[in-house]
């Protein structure tokens, strides 16, 4: 199991705000948080939702690396893609995908 110190991940998410020149109020407008619970995640008193988390990363441009995973470089683009759009979907995104994945699965095994 991996764990995140909240401290470390508080600070590389307030400092990339503060490069971008970003206020907290405008931050948790963009997450679509409240600045109250912002200022919680940046102060390490609470994790943020994977789902923000997520959304935090993307507006921020820091990627996986900025926070000590070392994701494999060796994905080609349509596996990176697809990735990156399975990382940014809701729970009724990710449904549909694996109906989907597992209906060309049952149709290629009929063939």
């Amino acid at each position: 199991m991996y764990y995140f110190d909240k401290l470390f991940v508080a600070e590389k998410i307030k400092l990339a705000r503060k490069k971008m020149g970003l206020t907290q109020s405008d931050f948790a407008e963009k997450i679509g948080i409240s600045e109250k619970h912002l200022s919680k995640i940046e102060t390490g008193k609470n994790y943020p939702s994977l789902d923000n988390f997520f959304k935090m990363a993307e507006i921020l441009n820091l990627s996986f690396n900025d926070f000590g995973i070392n994701v494999n470089s060796s994905l080609s683009d349509k596996q990176n893609q697809l990735l990156k759009k399975i990382l940014n979907s809701d729970d009724a995104k990710l449904d549909l995908y694996l109906k989907a994945i597992k209906f060309i699965d049952e149709i290629r095994e009929i063939s």
